[in-house]
């Protein structure tokens, strides 16, 4: 991410005001993950709004824009240390094992005109999904397909690069097909709406009507690893960090009707949580 001196720059520039203050609080040390969470903009705008103004507010949103930028310039740059240094943000990169993300596949996101917000919650999903999948293979033995896992969880809200309503998944899938995607990740585009319907449930939703369950291990890591992070960065709940949240899946589905949606839909949750938390050694 740029230095504090170099928000304090662009902030001249544009205002003629540095904000010292605000750029020192959005990067204190402590809370700079939280402050740096785009999802949590409405969280903190009135406290913002209300020290600094309209302009401060405008400012907060300009540096984490810039410092949003500044990471994919690391990871499209040909400097192999400050790429993999963005990809260790996102849990991502490991050195010498199993699968890293390609960064074609990363530009193929770009290309599709997916925003900021949506590139680093595809890449947050898969740093996510590749732990889950690692630690499924540690606490148990079971052989998971590492690619299939980081490729399928990137890939699976290309959708909302055009809609973000309930049609992504399928408009995603029509997508990635178009690009020569393989079949096995289209198909998790298309399933992963509430964690994979049924017939009967994609009628009500007025989808195509047809079975979108998931039969692999690898689809239900990833779908797990879609509510995880919307759980741990959409500020909805408050949760100390990916295990914490792992912890309390079930509390937090029971209590929160956006991430439980409705009995079947939690339920079908609650099982992929069991299922995968038992070949974790949990």
């Amino acid at each position: 991410m740029p230095p504090t001196t170099k928000h304090l720059q662009t902030s001249i520039s544009r205002t003629g005001k540095d904000y010292a203050e605000l750029h020192a609080w959005i990067n204190d040390p402590d809370q700079q993950l939280d402050r740096h969470d785009f999802t949590k903009i409405i969280d903190f705008a009135p406290e913002i709004q209300a020290k600094f103004g309209p302009e401060g507010l405008r400012e907060y949103i300009e540096h984490l824009r810039e410092d949003l930028d500044s990471k994919f310039t690391k990871i499209w740059g040909k400097d192999v240390a400050t790429r993999d240094e963005a990809l260790d943000y996102y849990g991502i990169r490991r050195r010498g094992r199993d699968y890293t993300l390609d960064m074609a596949d990363i530009k193929l996101l770009q290309d599709a005109d997916m925003s900021a917000e949506d590139l680093d919650h595809s890449l947050k999903v898969a740093g996510r999904a590749l732990d889950i999948a690692r630690r499924v293979v540690s606490g148990s033995g079971t052989q998971v397909d590492m690619e299939l896992v980081g490729r399928g969880a990137l890939f699976h809200d290309l959708g909302k690069a055009k809609t973000h309503a309930i049609e992504h998944g399928l408009l995603g899938a029509e997508m990635g097909k178009a690009l020569g995607l393989p079949d096995t990740i289209n198909v998790i585009m298309e399933k992963h709406i509430r964690g994979g319907l049924t017939a009967a449930e994609a009628t009500e939703l007025g989808l195509p009507v047809k079975d979108y369950t998931l039969h692999k291990l690898e689809e239900r890591i990833i779908i797990y690893a879609d509510r995880l992070v919307d759980i741990i960065y959409d500020g909805l709940v408050k949760v100390d960090g990916a295990a914490d949240a792992e912890q309390r899946f079930e509390d937090i589905l029971n209590n929160e009707i956006k991430y439980g949606k409705n009995d079947i839909t939690r339920e079908r949750y609650f099982g992929y949580h069991r299922e995968i938390q038992a070949l974790m050694g949990h």
